[in-house]
């Protein structure tokens, strides 16, 4: 479907929904390890603040294909989720409340994935 006219800024876009998804994968990744036993720990902190630089260029390309690019609205939307409950995963990390922490990381990754299958299929995307 080459016809498809994509917005401004579609391929930033879709390239900051892969580094969150992968950054994300690589949390889950190295929390595994560290909750196994298997070390980790340095890792699974150190590629924290990646986490943070990923969603900070999510929400920078979301936000510049719908209002520049005049896109979908629901990508800034979903953006701003993530970022929200990035934020609070930070928060509840920090604290060490596995609880809470282990099961908003693999939804946040599940929200990141089906963003990245959103913005890549080409009947979903626009």
């Amino acid at each position: 479907m080459s016809d498809i006219q994509r917005p401004r800024f579609y391929g930033l876009l879709k390239a900051s929904t892969m580094l969150l998804a992968a950054t994300l994968l690589v949390q889950g990744i190295t929390a595994g390890q560290l909750l196994s036993g298997g070390g980790g720990s340095s890792v699974h902190h150190a590629t924290g603040p990646l986490v943070t630089v990923a969603m900070i260029m999510q929400i920078v390309a979301a936000l510049l294909v719908w209002r520049v690019g005049r896109g979908s609205a629901r990508y800034p939307a979903v953006s701003a989720v993530l970022l929200v409950l990035t934020g609070v995963q930070f928060v509840v990390g920090g604290s060490g409340d596995l609880a809470v922490h282990v099961p908003l990381g693999v939804a946040l990754f599940g929200m990141s994935t089906v963003l990245v299958a959103q913005v890549w299929s080409p009947r979903l995307a626009g």
